[in-house]
């Protein structure tokens, strides 16, 4: 090797070491006050739902006990037997009675009673429909119906959006009301049809859609019992779980074979254990959840893994777990563009399976140091790990050269 090339690579060396040992000594070196940060997170946009599990069980929603319906009847037969499905205005006994006649015009003043009340829902429904055809698109143009806005509450800043909404489920609420005022008029019609078929005897009716699971031949009352096809869950809560649920929560189940989870919310939940209370014992609480949509194949008796839902955030800004930090106070350390770390006070909200809400104090975007391994100073320098594949000249084109080399120098000798 020739000596000129020697001495050159022998001056790159020396100065290259001795760079190093200025920038290390130097008093307020950027590099002696540089904090190589090995993991970071960055605040992300998400939903937080807090919840707790426990075991449930697919059971009837309804038991309807049935009664004798008169006190001077003569019981004739049962029409059914235990096991047997049955509809709204199934049959399920016969009797006669002195006051059959009575009770003949009476089944005809209801039957005109809740024809006129279907009529009326009919009406209303009609209304309904007319008010969402005329409504435009655009909210300058909306002129509120006042009848229909009283009844609907709409409020006068309502979107086209909100008021289509409001209406849509205003017509589906009365369509269910008329449904329920056809099932009972034709368990009207159904007692009314008997008595004429047969004279002096009249039937009593189912008044639900179910399964006959009680039948007293003693004709004692209830002298029947039905239970209800829809179905709902029912289950028992611990201690710790009745101190964080109450009613009308929102639950989510999974029940062995049913391919969808089941939607539902918490309709009653008893604060009296189910056993008496004891000392060497836990208590247990039974609850019962309804269900949106009944499941396609699950029956009565299925056992379910039920999770409540006892708070909820959506679309907020979030960290995982370790990037914050304080008992008293919280905070988090940030990584910002200038390749500094500030110490920011927060306000936490919902924490929840390894992610907290942040409402105040970090934005959706910004990244924060992760479990630091020392405390870093406000306006400290940091460095990450390089990652060439994420180094490209369209990249390095937003800093001069003199930064590039800065940044590569103090991160040569971070490490």
């Amino acid at each position: 090797m020739k000596r000129w090339v020697s001495i050159v690579v022998a001056v790159i060396v020396i100065g290259f070491i001795g760079t190093n040992v200025y920038l290390i000594f130097k008093e307020d070196s950027k590099v002696q006050h540089t904090v190589h940060v090995e993991k970071w997170n960055r605040v992300q946009e998400r939903d937080i739902v807090e919840t707790f599990e426990t075991d449930g069980i697919l059971v009837p929603k309804e038991k309807q006990d049935v009664y004798l319906p008169l006190e001077n009847i003569e019981f004739q037969q049962f029409l059914v037997e235990e096991g047997d499905e049955v509809a709204v205005g199934t049959p399920l006994f016969l009797y006669t009675s002195p006051e059959i006649d009575s009770l003949k015009e009476t089944l005809e003043s209801d039957i005109t009673q809740v024809e006129g009340e279907i009529e009326g829902v009919e009406d209303y429904i009609d209304s309904l429909e007319d008010y969402q055809r005329s409504i435009p698109t655009t909210t300058s143009e909306i002129e509120v119906d006042s009848i229909l806005e009283d009844g609907l509450k709409i409020d006068v800043h309502a979107s086209s959006e909100m008021i289509e909404s409001t209406i849509e489920q205003e017509i589906y609420k009365q369509e269910l009301e008329k449904r329920k005022l056809e099932e009972q008029k034709t368990k009207y019609e159904n007692q009314l049809d008997n008595i004429n078929e047969k004279e002096n005897s009249a039937s009593m009716v189912s008044n639900i859609d179910g399964v006959v699971v009680d039948v007293n031949k003693n004709l004692g009352n209830p002298i029947i019992t039905i239970a209800s096809n829809e179905l709902a869950i029912e289950g028992e809560f611990s201690e710790q779980q009745l101190k964080k649920a109450e009613t009308g929560m929102k639950l989510t189940a999974t029940a062995s074979g049913e391919k969808r989870k089941l939607e539902g919310t918490l309709d009653k939940i008893n604060p009296y254990p189910v056993d008496e209370p004891a000392l060497d014992q836990k208590n247990a609480y039974k609850f019962v959840a309804s269900i949106l949509e009944q499941p396609e194949t699950s029956s009565i008796g299925t056992k379910t893994t039920v999770s409540v839902v006892t708070a909820e955030v959506s679309d907020v800004p979030a960290v995982r777990d370790g990037v914050i930090h304080g008992k008293k106070t919280s905070y988090v350390y940030k990584l910002n563009k200038n390749g500094q770390i500030t110490k920011n006070t927060i306000e936490k909200g919902l924490s929840f399976d390894g992610y907290t809400e942040i409402v105040e104090g970090a934005e959706i975007g910004e990244v924060a140091m992760l479990t630091p391994g020392k405390t870093p100073q406000t306006n400290t320098s940091f460095v990450t790990e390089m990652k060439p594949k994420q180094i490209t000249k369209v990249a390095l084109k937003d800093f001069t050269s003199r930064e590039v080399w800065k940044y590569i120098l103090i991160g040569l000798v971070e490490r």
